[in-house]
């Protein structure tokens, strides 16, 4: 195997271990890459106030999202996201979501739908 093959092996595996110890969205991710992203954008940047994976209970500040992937479309969620790159909502301060990351993040929701993933 090439040099890149076995980096982007050991990076799937890190990044796998990291989630499982941290509630594990990728674990709804299944094999699609724009899922794995957003899943991994959703650990890195939102889990702090969301739940954002399966998990049941309250989220600490934010909706969980699980819901939010029940709750609105797609075209809902980019917009939502754009607002929120800009200007924050409510309690939320603006935080950079790019348009790819917004699409990953929605390929992620969707899999949250009703609490069951859906890759």
């Amino acid at each position: 195997m090439s040099d890149r093959t076995w980096a982007i092996l050991g990076l799937a595996a890190a990044l796998t271990g990291c989630a499982a110890a941290a509630g594990a969205p990728l674990q709804a991710a299944g094999s699609d890459p724009a899922v794995q992203r957003g899943a991994a954008f959703a650990e890195r940047r939102c889990a702090g106030c969301h739940l954002v994976g399966l998990d049941d209970g309250p989220a600490s500040f934010g909706p969980r999202f699980r819901d939010l992937g029940s709750r609105y479309d797609t075209l809902s969620l980019q917009t939502r996201f754009a607002e929120i790159s800009q200007h924050g909502s409510g309690e939320m301060p603006p935080i950079q979501i790019e348009r790819r990351e917004a699409d990953d993040l929605v390929a992620y929701l969707r899999t949250l739908r009703a609490g069951t993933p859906n890759p």
